[in-house]
């Protein structure tokens, strides 16, 4: 797509640098700026263009510049030109220009900036700014009105709440640093805003606890996103594929979320999380792999109840990347190792199945993945249905017909609802393609291809880094005190000091 195509446009705070030359100048005189104006935005019919005279600064002319659509232009009218019309100029005002005196003592507005070029104020005015221009003035003033559509705070969506804060992100970037400052109220928490992208210029948010993330993890992530040449930055996904360690990995390595009380316990622990304008999913990095085990639910309940949900989860991985391959390689390699009770009924299932089980397999794995993502693509009131009543439809008229046996049928079914309990969406469809890749090892060289498949599995993890952090810590390398919340989640009293993955040592 063509946002992906590389520009000139890198992560700046202004584009105002690029622009340093006398043609940037602001004119004192409001018609040539109203042409500069129509020139850089080509006579756009929602740039307003308000023309007035302050009579109590001797008939000053004035205009005012907004863009209709994202401006409340009842604010306009209330706190720049009513104020404007009662102005009581004096000219005595010693040390002070006209713009930063109606900035100090007439505008009621809390963030007005002064800007005293033309690329400038094209940028305030697309942020959703009004623009104050004076006759025979060379400056003007950026006032805030603006008023951005936007949905309210709602539970989300992709991850279900059992017990803890319902309130989601939302696509308005302001109410979701609100969100997180509602949460961490600290002196030490920063943010820091700048834009990315030379077409769309969308505001992106790095957040973190200053004091616990360490100094090189915040600097790598500014400097990656320093890095970035592209046109447009529509969705935080355009951010993670641009700055995450490796791109040719089936494991994802920067993580996601939509709810807040997740990215704020993701900051009190040392990462550092990215926020982008219009999306409601946040980047949180650096990650690790347990992590994608955990759930804000595992610290929201007693430790007993969480670690056994946790143990369950892990081995819920085991069944959906292995429980097809073993079924296979038993069938195919590995006969003797079947009950003799079992292998007569398995054989006779498979007495009139004209395929191998890898091809049985196969065939019931591509069929239950077409029908999860037809679910999902859709209408919720039809999507749900459609998948369940497929599966068993096809199910049980693929057994009927001899395609399959029913044993296989069982081995999907079970495969396909353990993969439901990863809580990690991204994650769970990395364990769904890889599962492909040990049906493959296991139909070649059975067991032993089985073992050489996890071993290539097990060594590219070890290989992998997220922002310097190995990927497979604290198993590897090996971390004694923080195996306390890695497969298990011991007592809150058992946790006398901070982890040692990411975060600082407690200072004194």
């Amino acid at each position: 797509m063509r946002f992906f195509k590389k520009g000139k446009a890198k992560f700046v705070i202004h584009k105002e640098q690029d622009f340093h030359t006398d043609d940037s100048s602001i004119s004192p005189s409001l018609e040539e700026v109203k042409t500069a104006f129509d020139d850089h935005f080509g006579h756009q019919n929602d740039v307003i263009y308000r023309n007035f005279i302050i009579q109590n600064m001797d008939d000053r002319k004035a205009m005012l510049v907004f863009m209709k659509d994202i401006t409340n232009q009842d604010w306009i009218s209330q706190q720049i030109i009513k104020p404007l019309s009662k102005v009581e100029y004096k000219q005595e005002y010693p040390g002070k220009g006209v713009m930063t005196s109606i900035k100090e003592r007439v505008l009621t507005t809390g963030d007005i900036v002064v800007v005293d070029n033309l690329v400038k104020a094209f940028d305030e005015l697309l942020s959703g700014k009004a623009i104050l221009f004076l006759g025979d003035e060379t400056s003007a003033l950026a006032i805030s009105v603006s008023d951005w559509e936007s949905r309210s705070v709602e539970e989300p969506t992709s991850q279900t709440v059992v017990r803890g804060p319902r309130e989601g992100f939302t696509e308005s970037l302001s109410k979701n640093k609100a969100l997180l400052r509602k949460r961490i109220q600290s002196h030490q928490f920063r943010i820091e805003t700048s834009r990315v992208g030379e077409i769309t210029q969308t505001n992106v948010s790095i957040a973190f606890i200053e004091g616990i993330a360490e100094e090189s993890i915040i600097n790598e992530v500014k400097k990656r996103i320093n890095d970035i040449h592209i046109d447009g930055v529509l969705e935080s996904n355009n951010i993670e594929e641009l700055i995450q360690d490796q791109a040719f990995t089936p494991f994802p390595t920067v993580a996601n979320s939509e709810r807040p009380d997740v990215v704020a316990a993701a900051l009190l622990e040392g990462r550092v999380a990215i926020l982008v304008d219009g999306t409601p999913f946040a980047l949180m990095v650096p990650v690790v792999f347990m992590q994608f085990f955990q759930t804000p639910e595992d610290y929201s309940s007693r430790a007993v109840e969480a670690s056994f949900l946790r143990i369950m989860r892990h081995a819920s991985l085991l069944i959906t990347l292995l429980v097809p391959s073993i079924y296979i390689a038993l069938t195919t390699f590995h006969q003797e190792m079947i009950p003799p009770k079992l292998l007569t009924g398995l054989a006779a299932q498979r007495e009139g199945v004209p395929f191998p089980a890898f091809v049985e397999a196969l065939f019931m794995e591509l069929t239950f993945e077409i029908l999860r993502e037809a679910g999902i693509r859709m209408p919720k009131s039809v999507g749900q249905a459609v998948s369940v009543v497929g599966a068993i439809v096809i199910g049980q008229a693929a057994v009927e017909a001899d395609f399959v046996s029913a044993a296989m049928v069982i081995v999907v079914s079970i495969t396909a609802i353990a993969s439901f309990v990863m809580p990690s969406y991204n994650l769970g469809n990395s364990v769904r393609m890889l599962r492909f890749f040990i049906m493959i090892c296991a139909a070649s060289f059975g067991f032993f291809g089985i073992m050489l498949g996890l071993f290539s599995i097990i060594v590219h993890l070890c290989s992998l880094r997220s922002f310097g952090v190995p990927y497979m810590a604290p198993m590897a390398p090996f971390n004694l005190k923080d195996q306390k919340d890695t497969f298990v989640r011991m007592p809150r009293t058992t946790f006398s000091s901070k982890g040692e993955i990411l975060r600082k040592q407690t200072r004194q």
